[in-house]
Protein backbone atom coordinates (compact mmCIF):
# COMPACT_ATOMS: atom_id res chain seq x y z
CA UNK A 1 0.00 0.00 0.00
CA UNK A 2 1.45 3.34 -0.94
CA UNK A 3 2.09 6.18 1.98
CA UNK A 4 -0.70 8.08 -0.32
CA UNK A 5 -3.11 5.44 0.10
CA UNK A 6 -2.42 5.14 3.65
CA UNK A 7 -3.35 8.52 4.26
CA UNK A 8 -6.54 8.41 2.41
CA UNK A 9 -7.93 5.48 4.66
CA UNK A 10 -6.17 7.07 7.82
CA UNK A 11 -8.28 9.80 6.93
CA UNK A 12 -11.50 9.05 6.64
CA UNK A 13 -14.15 10.04 8.92
CA UNK A 14 -17.49 8.27 9.93
CA UNK A 15 -20.45 10.44 10.47
CA UNK A 16 -24.02 8.95 11.21
CA UNK A 17 -27.40 10.97 11.37
CA UNK A 18 -30.21 10.63 13.41
CA UNK A 19 -33.23 11.65 14.04
CA UNK A 20 -37.21 10.36 13.89
CA UNK A 21 -39.03 9.88 10.87
CA UNK A 22 -40.13 13.47 8.91
CA UNK A 23 -37.09 15.78 10.18
CA UNK A 24 -35.57 15.93 7.05
CA UNK A 25 -32.50 14.22 7.51
CA UNK A 26 -32.15 13.03 3.43
CA UNK A 27 -32.80 16.52 2.31
CA UNK A 28 -30.64 18.08 4.34
CA UNK A 29 -27.62 15.58 3.30
CA UNK A 30 -28.81 15.67 0.41
CA UNK A 31 -28.58 19.45 0.33
CA UNK A 32 -24.85 19.43 2.27
CA UNK A 33 -23.70 17.04 -1.15
CA UNK A 34 -25.25 18.53 -4.28
CA UNK A 35 -26.46 22.20 -2.83
CA UNK A 36 -29.62 21.37 -4.08
CA UNK A 37 -33.25 20.89 -2.84
CA UNK A 38 -34.85 17.95 -3.93
CA UNK A 39 -38.71 17.11 -3.27
CA UNK A 40 -40.48 14.45 -2.13
CA UNK A 41 -38.07 12.58 -1.38
CA UNK A 42 -39.70 8.68 0.52
CA UNK A 43 -38.65 7.44 4.20
CA UNK A 44 -34.99 6.09 4.54
CA UNK A 45 -35.18 2.62 5.02
CA UNK A 46 -32.10 0.95 6.45
CA UNK A 47 -29.85 3.72 5.45
CA UNK A 48 -27.97 5.79 2.63
CA UNK A 49 -24.57 6.07 2.71
CA UNK A 50 -23.09 9.05 1.01
CA UNK A 51 -19.29 9.58 0.46
CA UNK A 52 -17.98 13.24 0.82
CA UNK A 53 -14.60 14.27 0.14
CA UNK A 54 -13.15 17.68 1.50
CA UNK A 55 -10.24 19.79 1.27
CA UNK A 56 -8.95 21.06 4.79
CA UNK A 57 -5.72 22.82 5.31
CA UNK A 58 -5.00 21.24 2.15
CA UNK A 59 -5.38 18.10 3.31
CA UNK A 60 -7.85 15.32 1.56
CA UNK A 61 -10.75 13.84 4.35
CA UNK A 62 -13.44 11.44 3.15
CA UNK A 63 -16.88 11.70 4.86
CA UNK A 64 -18.40 8.14 5.25
CA UNK A 65 -22.13 9.72 6.15
CA UNK A 66 -24.72 7.18 7.10
CA UNK A 67 -28.00 8.79 7.07
CA UNK A 68 -30.27 6.06 9.15
CA UNK A 69 -34.30 5.32 9.09
CA UNK A 70 -36.22 7.23 11.52
CA UNK A 71 -38.38 4.21 12.62
CA UNK A 72 -38.19 3.03 15.86
CA UNK A 73 -38.60 -0.76 13.89
CA UNK A 74 -35.06 0.33 12.68
CA UNK A 75 -33.39 0.75 15.61
CA UNK A 76 -31.29 -2.36 16.05
CA UNK A 77 -30.01 -1.73 12.25
CA UNK A 78 -29.15 1.80 13.46
CA UNK A 79 -27.29 0.96 16.00
CA UNK A 80 -25.42 -1.08 13.79
CA UNK A 81 -24.68 2.05 11.76
CA UNK A 82 -23.59 4.41 14.63
CA UNK A 83 -20.44 1.97 15.72
CA UNK A 84 -17.38 3.57 15.82
CA UNK A 85 -19.28 6.95 14.06
CA UNK A 86 -16.72 9.85 15.20
CA UNK A 87 -19.38 12.52 14.19
CA UNK A 88 -22.65 12.44 15.34
CA UNK A 89 -25.62 14.38 14.01
CA UNK A 90 -28.89 15.04 15.49
CA UNK A 91 -31.48 16.35 13.45
CA UNK A 92 -35.29 17.80 14.91
CA UNK A 93 -37.69 19.76 13.29
CA UNK A 94 -38.32 22.95 14.88
CA UNK A 95 -42.06 22.21 14.02
CA UNK A 96 -42.29 19.17 15.35
CA UNK A 97 -41.76 19.01 19.57
CA UNK A 98 -42.16 15.49 19.46
CA UNK A 99 -38.91 15.58 17.17
CA UNK A 100 -37.30 17.41 20.05
CA UNK A 101 -38.18 15.59 22.59
CA UNK A 102 -37.11 11.80 20.78
CA UNK A 103 -33.47 13.35 20.75
CA UNK A 104 -33.06 11.81 23.79
CA UNK A 105 -33.41 8.16 22.32
CA UNK A 106 -31.33 8.72 19.52
CA UNK A 107 -28.61 9.93 21.88
CA UNK A 108 -29.34 6.92 24.27
CA UNK A 109 -28.61 4.22 21.36
CA UNK A 110 -25.44 6.26 20.21
CA UNK A 111 -24.08 5.57 24.36
CA UNK A 112 -25.57 2.12 23.98
CA UNK A 113 -23.04 1.46 21.30
CA UNK A 114 -20.21 3.91 21.46
CA UNK A 115 -20.22 4.47 25.33
CA UNK A 116 -19.60 8.43 26.51
CA UNK A 117 -16.35 9.54 24.89
CA UNK A 118 -14.99 9.35 21.18
CA UNK A 119 -17.06 11.46 19.00
CA UNK A 120 -18.25 14.55 18.58
CA UNK A 121 -21.96 15.95 18.79
CA UNK A 122 -24.07 18.11 16.45
CA UNK A 123 -27.47 19.38 16.23
CA UNK A 124 -29.22 20.34 13.55
CA UNK A 125 -32.62 22.55 14.41
CA UNK A 126 -34.31 21.85 10.85
CA UNK A 127 -36.74 23.78 8.59
CA UNK A 128 -35.80 26.76 9.71
CA UNK A 129 -38.05 27.96 6.76
CA UNK A 130 -40.94 27.41 8.77
CA UNK A 131 -40.03 29.59 12.07
CA UNK A 132 -42.99 31.28 11.90
CA UNK A 133 -44.55 27.44 13.15
CA UNK A 134 -42.09 26.41 15.71
CA UNK A 135 -43.33 24.40 18.28
CA UNK A 136 -39.41 24.48 19.66
CA UNK A 137 -37.65 27.86 20.87
CA UNK A 138 -34.12 28.57 19.95
CA UNK A 139 -33.73 28.71 23.54
CA UNK A 140 -34.73 25.35 24.38
CA UNK A 141 -32.57 23.62 21.56
CA UNK A 142 -29.15 25.18 22.80
CA UNK A 143 -30.01 24.54 26.04
CA UNK A 144 -30.25 21.00 25.21
CA UNK A 145 -26.91 21.47 23.00
CA UNK A 146 -25.19 22.74 26.17
CA UNK A 147 -26.57 19.55 28.45
CA UNK A 148 -25.21 17.18 26.02
CA UNK A 149 -22.06 19.13 25.14
CA UNK A 150 -23.14 19.38 21.18
CA UNK A 151 -22.64 22.37 18.63
CA UNK A 152 -25.96 23.36 17.50
CA UNK A 153 -27.14 25.45 14.61
CA UNK A 154 -30.34 26.55 12.64
CA UNK A 155 -30.98 24.69 9.21
CA UNK A 156 -32.77 24.59 6.22
CA UNK A 157 -32.69 22.31 3.42
CA UNK A 158 -35.25 24.19 1.39
CA UNK A 159 -33.80 27.41 1.16
CA UNK A 160 -29.81 27.67 1.59
CA UNK A 161 -26.83 25.64 2.45
CA UNK A 162 -25.47 27.94 5.36
CA UNK A 163 -26.82 26.18 8.17
CA UNK A 164 -25.58 22.58 7.44
CA UNK A 165 -22.22 23.91 6.12
CA UNK A 166 -21.52 26.21 9.22
CA UNK A 167 -22.52 23.07 11.29
CA UNK A 168 -20.35 20.53 9.39
CA UNK A 169 -17.35 22.82 9.37
CA UNK A 170 -17.10 23.43 13.18
CA UNK A 171 -17.56 19.81 13.72
CA UNK A 172 -15.26 19.03 11.01
CA UNK A 173 -12.55 21.59 12.45
CA UNK A 174 -13.25 20.59 16.14
CA UNK A 175 -12.50 16.95 15.21
CA UNK A 176 -9.25 17.41 13.11
CA UNK A 177 -7.90 19.48 15.95
CA UNK A 178 -8.11 16.72 18.24
CA UNK A 179 -7.35 13.74 16.47
CA UNK A 180 -3.98 15.45 15.61
CA UNK A 181 -3.77 16.36 19.21
CA UNK A 182 -4.56 12.63 19.73
CA UNK A 183 -7.11 13.50 22.22
CA UNK A 184 -10.47 12.67 20.16
CA UNK A 185 -10.96 9.76 22.50
CA UNK A 186 -11.97 12.61 25.24
CA UNK A 187 -13.41 14.67 22.50
CA UNK A 188 -16.89 15.06 23.86
CA UNK A 189 -15.48 15.97 27.15
CA UNK A 190 -13.10 18.59 26.13
CA UNK A 191 -14.61 20.01 23.36
CA UNK A 192 -14.74 23.82 23.15
CA UNK A 193 -18.18 25.38 22.31
CA UNK A 194 -18.95 28.14 20.12
CA UNK A 195 -20.25 30.90 22.32
CA UNK A 196 -22.39 32.26 19.38
CA UNK A 197 -24.32 29.00 19.39
CA UNK A 198 -25.62 29.69 23.04
CA UNK A 199 -26.28 33.86 22.64
CA UNK A 200 -29.71 35.24 23.14
CA UNK A 201 -28.79 37.81 20.58
CA UNK A 202 -29.29 36.38 17.30
CA UNK A 203 -27.80 39.54 15.26
CA UNK A 204 -24.82 38.63 17.15
CA UNK A 205 -24.89 35.14 16.00
CA UNK A 206 -25.13 35.62 12.62
CA UNK A 207 -22.15 37.99 12.87
CA UNK A 208 -20.24 35.47 14.59
CA UNK A 209 -21.07 33.08 12.44
CA UNK A 210 -20.43 35.28 8.92
CA UNK A 211 -16.44 36.20 10.58
CA UNK A 212 -16.09 32.63 11.15
CA UNK A 213 -17.08 31.48 7.71
CA UNK A 214 -14.74 34.08 6.31
CA UNK A 215 -12.20 33.55 8.47
CA UNK A 216 -12.45 29.83 7.48
CA UNK A 217 -13.26 29.81 3.35
CA UNK A 218 -10.03 29.88 2.06
CA UNK A 219 -9.03 26.21 4.09
CA UNK A 220 -11.78 24.32 2.87
CA UNK A 221 -13.27 23.98 -0.67
CA UNK A 222 -15.82 21.57 -1.75
CA UNK A 223 -15.53 18.29 -4.54
CA UNK A 224 -18.00 17.56 -6.60
CA UNK A 225 -17.06 13.72 -7.27
CA UNK A 226 -19.78 12.92 -4.88
CA UNK A 227 -21.45 9.15 -4.62
CA UNK A 228 -24.36 7.96 -3.00
CA UNK A 229 -25.51 4.25 -2.33
CA UNK A 230 -28.90 3.53 -1.34
CA UNK A 231 -28.28 0.49 1.39
CA UNK A 232 -31.31 -1.90 2.39
CA UNK A 233 -31.69 -3.34 5.73
CA UNK A 234 -32.12 -6.57 4.63
CA UNK A 235 -28.62 -6.88 2.84
CA UNK A 236 -27.06 -5.52 5.60
CA UNK A 237 -25.59 -7.37 9.18
CA UNK A 238 -23.81 -6.42 12.22
CA UNK A 239 -20.23 -8.56 10.77
CA UNK A 240 -19.84 -6.79 7.21
CA UNK A 241 -20.62 -3.47 8.73
CA UNK A 242 -18.44 -3.57 11.69
CA UNK A 243 -15.86 -4.88 9.46
CA UNK A 244 -15.64 -1.81 7.60
CA UNK A 245 -14.42 0.54 9.89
Amino acid sequence: MSEKDEEEINNQIKVVILGSVGVGKTSLITRYKTRKFLKNIPPTSGSNFVNITKIINNKKYILNIWDTAGQEKFNSLTQTFIKNAKIVLLIYSIIDKKSFQDLDTWLNLVKERNGEKGYLLGIAANKSDLYEQSEVSDEDGKKYAKKIKAIWKLTSALKESKGIDELMEELLNNYINYEEKGNNDDVTVTIKLDKSSFSKDNKKEKGCCKNKKNKNENNIRYRSNYSSTSVISKSLSEDNISSEF
